[in-house]
This record gives C-alpha cells, sequence and structure tokens, in this order.
C-alpha cells in the first residue's frame, strides 16, 4: 500500500469481509463444521483448539488447516476487542477490558498479542497481508502525526509489504541510554591463525570463489554493507529506535533462554520486545556498561554461571526470521549481492570412524530461491555452540563485535558430532565439544586461567583426545563487516558486546 495506512475501522471492516467469505479451496474447511463454528461463536476456544493440534504432532507434520484455525480464531479475537470499544454488541469484551487500569493500553497489547501469536506460531498462512495492514493501523492509530515510514530498500531487496509509521516513542524510552556500549572489552581474543580479510570484492570476483569447491573458504569481507541505514541513519544501535519500530515494544518476539541449546535447562519463551530489551539488554548494559569489565556471575569448576541478584539468565533472539515478522526493520538492510552467486556442489564429508555416533554433519541441502533472512539479537556472551548449517552464509554484523572460530569439513572426525540423542532427536550437525570450557573467544587471563583450570583441562583431554589435532581459523567480527561461511563449516559464534547480526543463507 503507497498511501496511509488504514484506520481502524477500514481494517476492521476488510478484516470481517476476508473472514466471512467462502472459498472451497481454503485448506481451513478441512477442519469440520464444528471448529469452523467456534470462530464466530467462540474464537478464544477456536484458538486453543487450534493450539492443542499445533503441539499435538511436530511442527513439520502439523497441517496447514489448524495454521489456518489459529490465525482466524486469533483474528476473530481482534474483532472483538476492536469493535468491544464502542459497540454494545460487545459489552462482555469491554467490561472485561476495563477491569483493569488503563482501559486503551490493555485492547491494544491484547491485539498485538493476537496478531503476534498468529504470526509466530503459524506464519499466519493466506492472511500474512492482512495481519501486517493491522499493525500498519495500529501505528496509525497510537502516533497520528508521525508521516508514513516509505521503503529505503534498492531493487535486489525482496517485496515489501505494505509502509509503516515510524512510532513517537512512549515516556518510558526517555530513560533508555542513546546506543548500546559496543567498546570491545580488554583484553580481546588473541588470534593464533585468523581468517583472512578482503575489501569489498566484486560479485564475478566472489563468484570465481565460489566456482572452484577447493576454494570455499572463509572470507572476512570488509566494505560491502556500510550503505545499510541500520548503521547510520536508522541505526539499530539505537535502543529508542528499536523500541519505535516494535510500536513501542509491544511486539511478541521468541527468546531462547540459557547459556546454550545443548544445554538441560535451555529453553525458549515469548516475550514482548520491551521485555527482552528491558530483562535482557538493558538491564545488562547498565551492570556491565564500563568496557572490559567481566560480568557479574560466579564461574564454577564446570563452567557453570551462577546468575548475581542483578544479572538474569541470558536471554537471546537467535535465528528469527524478524524481518517477515516486522517489515518495517526490512528497508534498514539489503540482501548482499554475493548471496545471488552460484555455489558449485560441495563435495560431501567422510563419515567419521571416531565420532561418538554413526551420525555426521547435515548434508547440503536445496539451494534456496532467494536467501533466508534471520536475525541473531542478544547481550554480550551469548553463544552459538559448534555446529554447521545447510546453506552457504552470509553473516553481516551490524552492532557490536563477535568472536568467531571456523574448523573444515575435513575436520569432523575430531569434533565429535553428538548424533542421535534422546528422542529421536537428530543432533549430528552439533559437536559435543564445549568451546566455553576451554576459555575460548574470552582473552588471555580470562576463564581459561582461573583456579581448577588445570583439572578441567585434562578431563576435557581425556573426552575429546582427537580434538586438539583440529585445525581452524578465527575472527572477530564487527560493525559493518561480513563473513562468508561455506556450507558444512563447523562454525562457534560468542558475542563480546551487545551484538546484532543478520545471516543470509544462500
Amino acid at each position: 500500500m503507497d498511501g496511509d495506512a488504514p484506520t481502524l475501522q477500514e481494517i476492521t471492516q476488510l478484516t470481517r469481509q476476508e473472514l466471512t467469505a467462502k472459498r472451497d479451496d481454503d485448506a481451513i474447511r478441512e477442519c469440520g463444521r464444528a471448529a469452523l463454528a467456534l470462530l464466530t461463536t467462540d474464537p478464544e476456544l477456536a484458538t486453543r483448539l487450534a493450539y492443542q493440534k499445533l503441539h499435538d504432532v511436530p511442527y513439520k507434520d502439523v497441517r496447514t488447516c489448524w495454521r489456518r484455525l489459529y490465525t482466524d480464531a486469533n483474528l476473530w479475537t481482534v474483532l472483538r476487542l476492536v469493535e468491544g470499544r464502542n459497540e454494545e454488541a460487545a459489552k462482555e469484551a469491554q467490561q472485561q477490558l476495563e477491569s483493569s487500569e488503563g482501559t486503551e493500553e490493555d485492547w491494544i497489547n491484547e491485539t498485538i498479542k493476537a496478531l503476534d501469536m498468529a504470526l509466530i506460531l503459524t506464519g499466519a498462512p493466506a492472511r500474512e497481508d492482512l495481519v501486517e495492514l493491522w499493525f500498519s493501523s495500529l501505528q496509525r492509530h497510537l502516533y497520528p502525526h508521525e508521516p508514513s515510514r516509505q521503503s529505503h530498500s534498492p531493487s535486489e531487496t525482496a517485496p515489501l509489504r505494505p509502509c509503516k509509521r515510524r512510532k513517537l516513542s512512549v515516556p518510558s524510552l526517555s530513560n533508555m541510554p542513546s546506543k548500546f556500549v559496543t567498546i570491545l572489552p580488554t583484553p580481546a581474543p588473541t588470534l593464533e591463525y585468523p581468517i583472512p580479510r578482503t575489501h569489498a570484492p566484486s560479485f564475478e570476483a566472489f563468484q570465481r570463489k565460489l566456482d572452484d569447491p577447493n576454494s570455499h573458504t572463509p572470507l572476512i569481507i570488509e566494505g560491502a554493507i556500510q550503505h545499510w541505514p541500520a548503521l547510520d541513519e536508522r541505526p539499530w544501535n539505537n535502543p529508542s529506535y528499536l523500541m519505535r519500530q516494535t510500536l513501542g515494544g509491544r511486539r511478541l518476539v521468541p527468546v531462547e533462554i540459557g547459556r546454550s541449546y545443548t544445554d538441560e535447562a535451555w529453553g525458549q519463551r515469548i516475550l514482548t520486545f520491551r521485555e527482552f530489551m528491558e530483562t535482557y539488554m538493558l538491564n545488562r548494559l547498565r551492570v556491565h556498561d564500563a568496557p572490559g569489565e567481566e560480568p557479574t556471575t560466579t564461574t564454577t569448576k564446570t563452567n557453570k554461571t551462577q546468575p548475581s541478584k542483578e544479572q538474569p539468565q541470558t536471554g537471546y533472539l537467535a535465528q528469527h526470521d524478524l524481518f517477515t515478522q516486522i517489515p518495517s526493520l526490512r528497508p534498514d538492510i539489503c540482501i548482499p549481492e554475493y548471496c545471488y552467486c552460484t555455489p558449485s556442489p560441495t563435495p560431501k564429508p567422510p563419515t567419521s570412524p571416531h565420532s561418538s555416533s554413526p551420525s555426521s554433519p547435515s548434508s547440503p541441502s536445496p539451494t534456496p530461491t532467494q536467501p533466508l533472512l534471520n536475525a541473531w539479537f542478544g547481550p554480550a556472551h551469548t553463544i552459538s555452540p559448534l555446529h554447521t548449517d545447510p546453506h552457504h552464509n552470509i553473516l553481516a554484523q551490524v552492532v557490536g563485535y563477535k568472536y568467531v572460530r571456523l574448523y573444515a569439513p575435513c575436520e569432523t572426525s575430531r569434533l565429535y558430532p553428538r548424533g542421535r540423542e534422546a528422542g529421536g532427536v537428530d543432533m549430528g550437525n552439533t559437536s559435543a565439544v564445549d568451546l566455553e570450557e576451554v576459555g575460548v573467544g574470552v582473552g588471555p587471563g580470562g576463564e581459561g586461567e582461573e583456579l581448577g583450570a588445570e583439572e578441567r583441562k585434562r578431563a576435557f583431554e581425556e573426552r575429546f583426545p582427537r580434538f586438539r589435532e583440529a585445525r581452524y581459523v578465527e575472527g572477530v567480527l564487527g560493525p559493518g563487516e561480513c563473513l562468508y561461511l561455506p556450507v558444512g563449516w563447523w562454525h562457534y559464534v560468542r558475542s563480546l558486546t551487545p551484538s546484532f547480526s543478520v545471516s543470509f543463507w544462500f
């Protein structure tokens, strides 16, 4: 939509028209008459029914009809919330909202929650554009004096959904820092085998590199994304800017809670962006805002981090398709042209006879028709454990610094892939080696020299005797830099500061 966002009245009318239209080919009809009848009579019950169906089987096996039911049930709930503000027919919904303070704020929060849950849990099949129009309308309602946010993306980017209005800061945003503290800690990691660097190669030069499987090697690229608005005019390093682009922090995001997805205590929660920022980003920023200071934690001999009263568990907005969910951030970046190169086939690495299981790293997947974008946003000390990905990757660093250590596919036998674990989950693309145990990426004088380090080192080498033979390269990725990560390469990533990155699988 090139003009103004729709008013609440306009989007409400459009939504009712869409929800009541009958389409014989709509997958939602497979839910059955009883389930469909709930949409208009009891949308909350329809939501609970669909939610149960979404979790009865692995997500890849969920039928589209139940995803459609969950989405439409949430949209019917939204209609009740919005229409309940003024219409006598929705007195019950209005009374429920008025049972607590701040009725206006309540219905807006509940509306955003219903819309975002549909996007996060189901992708809102057949309703993506309608949901996005709702967010545009809510922005217009909340901030009527803001000019429409026009797209700044270049022609090569994917088509954008309707333009959004930039949102005014809510009063509490005035207490936020003007930017994240992203000064490299002291001492910085020592790089023994640095990843090669180059300045913005041409498209043709990068294609030549990908033509030869033997030259599928990591490369840090400088100067290729300096034109991104996210680095300057619309800075992602500004917490208030990110809050404005998420409706004052009201939008919901999936957050990983815990040190690493390989830990038993690891989990996921859906939080408002404001809660994520205040709990995991800004709280840590206030506690650790002096460059080079160590975090306020206690590290045991097993390297388990015990949070202090001031510091919660690590929260990481990791590998999330944020730009589909919140397209207002999408014009702040561009897809690097290197993602449109065509890599030559990569030979499959041999299965390791020394691995603790017969599993081997995941084989390359079919090349995506379009680059796959994911956001990685979190405080300092977030990690991605040593693992492989099924696609070539351009990892673009927007905010802060990350340490990366990479191992070629030929080193697989020395990296001890985890294999198939309890519950039948295939973890063959993840190493059993925990690089945190040996203080990788923390710099000299860090965790590796604490009391008991020698005992831990001996125990580590007994468990993984061949790991010390594995050859690697390493580097520190800073704002405006990209890492080309070939398919099949093992990689460990650690944030040295608050960090915002975007990965482009191709």
